[in-house]
């Protein structure tokens, strides 16, 4: 059997739905899964993550890909200059983005699909600022969202190592998986050179203030580079160990 892909608009925002292979064979709810980037590394690794459902290595997702309107608008916490000529700023629209998700997208899929609607089956996921908004979920929604996904979340975005440290996550019941590549950033001439060290710095703040190895799984590929190829390989790796066998054997509640 496989999974079902469907398109809704909510509010003006598209979005994309996987419905995983049992669900309409059997009547009961599945945990749930926002993505950043319309889910680009759901897509991406449909078949793979199939496999892990068929084969139990993974409990069945609902996966709900939403639409940017505008990535540095969308995904970013607070304004910040552009870090190229030519490009442009940062809008600082996040909060905006997240209210969107919190009070019109979530409520319309756990309306209209069977969704386990609690914090510890809500995942949020996302790459480069798409990571930067899924951890900024877990700041402001941490109600909501307990399974955060932060693949090479661009941690050098100016201002977030300081807000991280003077806004500590709330950490019952949460569970953040966070993915590096060591060779992000060496092409850069600009604050993205520092990517690799603001992650570790990033990881070390959470470390500081109580997340433990059960609570917080940090990696780092020695090859990996900011790119759509090792974001896609470290998707099915995110949520084995956010979602997975794993998770629910770990004390984390």
């Amino acid at each position: 059997m496989e999974g079902l892909l469907r398109l809704e608009r909510v509010m003006g925002r598209e979005l994309v739905i996987y419905l995983p292979p049992s669900y309409e064979a059997e009547n009961r709810r599945f945990p749930v899964v926002y993505l950043q980037d319309e889910g680009n590394v759901m897509k991406h690794t449909l078949n793979y993550l199939e496999h892990l459902f068929n084969t139990k290595q993974l409990p069945e997702l609902i996966f709900v890909g939403i639409k940017p309107h505008d990535r540095n608008h969308d995904y970013t916490p607070w304004p910040a200059l552009a870090v190229m000529a030519g490009a442009a700023s940062f809008g600082g629209g996040g909060q905006k983005y997240l209210n969107e998700l919190v009070q019109n997208i979530k409520p319309f899929v756990d309306t209209k699909y069977l969704s386990l609607s609690e914090p510890e089956h809500t995942g949020i996921i996302g790459y480069s600022l798409g990571g930067l908004i899924s951890l900024y979920a877990c700041y402001q929604y941490p109600e909501v969202f307990g399974r955060i996904g932060l693949l090479s979340a661009s941690f050098w975005y100016e201002g977030m190592i300081e807000y991280m440290r003077t806004e500590p996550i709330e950490r019952s019941g949460h569970r953040i998986y966070m993915y590096v590549g060591a060779l992000e950033g060496m092409y850069k001439h600009n604050i993205q050179k520092g990517m690799v060290e603001q992650t570790h710095k990033a990881f070390a703040v959470l470390q500081d203030q109580g997340f433990n190895e059960t609570e917080m799984k940090f990696e780092c590929d020695s090859n990996g580079t900011h790119d759509n190829v090792f974001f896609s390989q470290r998707f099915p790796v995110a949520l084995r160990w956010l979602f997975g066998a794993e998770a629910s054997s770990g004390d984390v509640e």
